[in-house]
């Protein structure tokens, strides 16, 4: 099967566009003219060119975008709007993402073509997750969608609101770090060569310190290579970047994340907290047990615990409980283990993993919080030092000239 972009308009003269699913693009031409669509264009998105796939990187829905989405979605079904009339509403409010409103568009067709909403939202993973799509069909079983966007729509914003506060306390190192890789390099490059010029015509015949060598032989390699040492950043940036996003690079940033000196226990108890947080709303929403774990080993977002994910499945279907595995790894707290341990044993998984997603989201708003206090001082000293040493480099010579007369 072939996905194809469309662009057509309806009778009333109305623009529409979006993604059909089909064998061909004549399947699709028949589809598309069978829900009396005028198809003004048709395109196989895999003969694209190679320019319109990478824009596709671009093509994204924000996480605020999805919770305003999910919840005003809940609203309409609350006041008993119908269900393809309120997408179609958002749809056309959603103007400002048009890769949103193509996507919001082809559910809109396939819900009238009859298909339920959890299935046409599963044709878009990149915008709706696994773990949407199972709440949405356990609300659709149970008859209470409504309840299950609204349900969701909390999870989301719950989501987006601790993903933000670790991006924030994350921001102010990486920023300060480049602005001073920048003043850095702007100094070597346009004030150093000067005052290496000073020293060389005042202490000619003495030897620089150390520590100055160093500094001008760094300037002066600046200045020789400045074109070779601005590429060379790009494509170490770029290269690191490249490498983060294929198989090798994902789990060797996943393995490392846990072992990163106060940032390895951060993403520990942000990963164990989004664990607790989907196995709870799923069993809560009726899917069995087996269905949550393999649901959130999908989306818990590190691959290290996904297997551990995986290895507690394992146990499950031979008898065993989940509490067991957990137990033995060392990257999951032994608290969190006892805890779903006790849950197991009363019965009460539910209510525990409620606690363990309480506790361990506090944790990580704590660890956030003094984070961005001492990151602050902490890259002062360190910005401090570097400025000393530079100094230091640069007056050092010039006090020994000054102490030889």
């Amino acid at each position: 099967m072939a996905k194809f972009t469309y662009l057509a308009k309806t009778k009333d003269g109305v623009t529409k566009q979006g993604i059909v699913t089909a064998s061909s693009e004549d399947s699709a031409l028949s589809a598309l003219q069978g829900k009396d669509l005028i198809v003004i264009s048709l395109q196989d998105i895999s003969k694209q060119s190679s320019f319109g796939k990478d824009l596709e990187i671009l093509n994204r829905v924000s996480g605020r975008e999805l919770v305003v989405f999910t919840r005003i979605l809940s609203v309409f079904l609350e006041v008993q709007i119908p269900l393809v009339d309120a997408i179609a509403v958002l749809r056309d409010q959603s103007k400002s993402n048009k890769y949103f409103t193509g996507i919001l568009d082809q559910i809109v067709l396939d819900m009238q073509d009859g298909n339920l909403l959890s299935d046409a939202m599963e044709k878009h993973p990149k915008v709706f997750d696994t773990l949407f799509v199972s709440i949405i069909r356990s609300g659709e079983a149970s008859g209470g969608l409504q309840e299950a966007l609204l349900y969701m729509a909390d999870y989301l914003e719950e989501q987006y609101d601790l993903n933000n506060k670790i991006k924030g306390a994350l921001a102010y190192p990486v920023f300060v770090m480049l602005i001073f890789v920048v003043l850095g390099l702007g100094i070597a490059y346009f004030v150093l060569p000067q005052l290496v010029e000073v020293l060389d015509s005042v202490a000619s015949d003495q030897e620089l310190p150390w520590m100055t060598q160093i500094v001008v032989a760094g300037s002066n390699f600046l200045q020789e290579y400045v074109w070779l040492v601005l590429i060379g950043l790009v494509g170490i940036v770029g290269g690191i970047f490249y490498f983060l996003k294929t198989e090798v690079g994902i789990k060797f940033a996943d393995k490392w994340k846990l072992r990163i000196p106060v940032f390895g226990q951060l993403f520990t108890k942000l990963y164990i907290a989004r664990f607790a947080t989907n196995l709870r709303n799923l069993l809560r929403a009726g899917v069995p047990l087996i269905s949550s774990l393999e649901i959130s080993s999908k989306v818990v977002g590190n691959y290290i615990f996904e297997n551990i994910i995986k290895e507690a499945i394992s146990n499950v279907k031979a008898g065993g409980q989940l509490s067991e595995t957990l137990m033995k790894h060392n990257e999951v707290p032994y608290i969190a283990s006892q805890i779903i341990s006790v849950g197991e044993k009363t019965g009460k998984t539910i209510l525990v993993l409620e606690t363990l997603t309480r506790f361990y989201k506090q944790e990580v708003d704590t660890l956030v919080a003094n984070m961005t206090v001492l990151i602050e001082p902490v890259m002062i000293v360190g910005l401090g030092i570097g400025v000393a040493i530079f100094v230091l480099s640069i007056l050092m010579p010039i006090y020994n000239i000054a102490g030889s007369f």
